[in-house]
């Protein structure tokens, strides 16, 4: 009788295991290097607002604290609050040529020329009446309607400031006074 050596077998086992073994490290490098391509390496800046709407004096925004902004990149976006009811889907963007800081400056100039280029901790955006300049914002279906009513007075809006890809910075709620 032949003895037959049971070692045979061991090679192509072993063969096997490491092909598998190496396979799934490739799938698992080539599936982490293409998740890194789709994520977003800048992340928006982050700031603290606090705002403040008067019917006769127009709206003030103070940057508090947080990241400074470039005023080119960003948008404010207003929308009533939860004290509006059921018009929350009205959102409405301020026209960016109605900001002025302290001294009076132009955020953005009807030309396009950009005066204040960042907004920062201690930083005021001003909105000031009379709005017979230009609307404070955008044209829409809804503009200033519920602002400049005084029958409003109390009701609440959000400011939110947001990235040129639409990326929340800041946000704060804003009471109408008188």
């Amino acid at each position: 009788m032949q003895q037959k050596d049971r070692n045979d077998a061991v090679s192509p086992v072993v063969g096997v295991m490491l092909m598998l073994v190496v396979t799934i490290i490739i799938a698992a490098v080539v599936s982490a290097y293409a998740g890194g391509l789709s994520k977003e390496t800048t992340k928006a800046p982050q700031a603290i607002i606090h705002g403040s709407y008067s019917i006769s004096e127009g709206m003030i925004i103070e940057h508090t604290g947080g990241d400074p902004v470039g005023t080119p990149s960003v948008r404010f976006l207003v929308y009533p609050a939860e004290s509006f009811g059921t018009s929350g889907h009205a959102v409405d963007t301020v026209n960016m040529t109605s900001l002025t800081d302290k001294s009076g400056a132009a955020w953005l100039s009807a030309k396009g020329s950009i005066g204040v280029k960042t907004f920062q901790a201690g930083d005021v955006a001003i909105i000031r009446p009379p709005y017979s300049e230009g609307p404070w914002l955008q044209p829409s279906a809804h503009s200033n309607s519920w602002f400049n009513n005084s029958a409003n007075l109390g009701k609440t809006f959000m400011v939110v400031m947001v990235d040129a890809k639409g990326k929340m910075i800041a946000k704060t709620e804003v009471t109408i006074e008188s």
